[in-house]
C-alpha cells in the first residue's frame, strides 16, 4: 500500500454492500480501507478513530441517518471530506447533503469506475455530483429559507429518528446512555420546535425528510 494512499471509510448499513465497495476500492492502490460501520449512531465516534481522508455515507442508516451524520462530519472531522453514495435521486436530498457538508454525491446505480473517480475527486477537495444528477441541483441550496429541522440539535435528531424507527422511550434510552426522563423531555422540545403534536405526524415528518423509509 503506497504510503501516499487516499485512506477511505464505508458507512452502509448492509455489510454486502461495505465488503463489496471495500473489495471494490482494494483493487487501487490509490485507496486504503480503514474502517466500516453500519450503525449510524457509531459513524462519528469511529471516523473520529480512523481519521480517513474520505468517507463513503450512505442515506438510509440506522440509528442516526447519513445526512445528519454528514452534518455532524463536517462540524467535527474537517479532515474527511464525504461523498454520499446512495440510491436516492431526489434533488432535496442531494441539495441537503451538499448543504451539511458532502463534497460529492453519487448514485448506487452508477459504474464501478465512477466510484474510483468521485472517491479521488472529493479527496483532492473538489466537488463532484455523479452521472443523472443535474447541476441545477446547485441552485437549491441556500434559498434562505427557515427549515425547522434545522432548529433541532444533535440529540433531538437522534432521538427524532429513533422515534421514528418504533422505538420505545426506553429503547431509546438504552441506545444513546441516557435516561428515559431525558429522552422525554428530548422528545418534548422537539415536538414542540416542529409543531407537532402526536406520533403519527412525527413519523410522516420523519418519513418526508428522509430520516426512515417504509422498507
Amino acid at each position: 500500500m503506497a504510503n501516499d494512499a487516499v485512506r477511505v471509510f464505508l458507512a452502509d448499513d448492509h455489510a454486502m454492500v461495505r465488503e463489496a465497495l471495500a473489495a471494490l476500492l482494494a483493487k487501487n492502490e490509490q485507496f486504503e480501507i480503514v474502517g466500516q460501520c453500519g450503525d449510524g449512531l457509531q459513524v462519528l465516534r469511529a471516523v473520529r478513530q480512523s481519521r480517513p481522508d474520505v468517507v463513503v455515507l450512505d442515506i438510509t442508516m440506522p440509528g442516526l441517518n447519513g445526512l445528519d451524520i454528514c452534518r455532524d462530519l463536517s462540524r467535527k472531522c474537517k479532515f474527511a471530506s464525504v461523498l454520499i453514495l446512495s440510491m436516492h435521486d431526489n434533488e432535496q436530498f442531494i441539495a441537503r447533503a451538499l448543504e451539511h457538508g458532502a463534497s460529492g454525491y453519487l448514485l448506487k446505480g452508477a459504474a464501478a469506475a465512477q466510484l474510483t473517480e468521485a472517491v479521488a475527486a472529493v479527496a483532492r477537495g473538489d466537488l463532484y455530483l455523479g452521472p443523472g444528477i443535474p447541476r441545477s441541483v446547485l441552485e437549491r441550496l441556500s434559498n434562505g429559507e427557515e427549515d425547522p429541522y434545522d432548529r433541532l440539535t444533535s440529540r433531538e435528531r437522534q432521538v427524532l429518528q429513533l422515534i421514528a424507527e418504533g422505538r420505545t422511550n426506553r429503547a431509546i434510552a438504552d441506545e444513546l446512555g441516557l435516561a428515559v426522563k431525558t429522552v422525554d423531555t428530548h422528545r418534548m422540545r422537539l415536538m414542540r420546535k416542529l409543531n407537532i403534536h402526536d406520533q403519527t405526524t412525527l413519523v410522516k415528518f420523519a418519513l418526508k425528510k428522509g430520516l426512515v423509509s417504509l422498507q
